[in-house]
């Protein structure tokens, strides 16, 4: 009789050892998501930023007459952001994330949707 309470003890005992390595690399876990989490939403920033400077580089680099008409996404990835344009830099700010990049001088802002940009005249017209 005394064995099988023994072993049933030491059973217990190795399955709260168990339960408690589990819980131990469920923390360690989140925290490494978390971080992924992070590093997703920082690159989505920073890749759309990237797209709308090469955008107005563009404009600004070509003759007059070119236009083109593109999109801008109302959230990256359920990602919400804002987007502002002040002098010649465009900032993309999201809850954890921020980028700021330098664009050619233009006249216009970037909205979420629709955008068309154009040059007339030597000169870069958004929207």
């Amino acid at each position: 009789m005394d064995s099988k309470a023994q072993v049933s003890a030491e059973f217990f005992i190795l399955m709260g050892f168990v339960f408690l390595i589990a819980v131990a690399f469920e923390i360690a876990s989140i925290g490494q998501l978390n971080d992924f989490r992070l590093q997703k939403e920082n690159d989505a920033v920073q890749d759309l930023a990237l797209k709308l400077q090469k955008e107005v580089i563009l404009a600004a680099s070509v003759e007059d007459g070119y236009s083109r008409t593109f999109t801008i996404p109302a959230s990256l990835d359920s990602i919400n952001y804002t987007l502002t344009r002040e002098n010649s830099s465009i900032a993309l700010q999201s809850k954890n994330s921020m980028f700021i990049i330098q664009v050619p001088n233009s006249v216009g802002n970037l909205t979420k949707g629709t955008n068309t940009i154009n040059k007339t005249g030597g000169v870069v017209y958004i929207n």
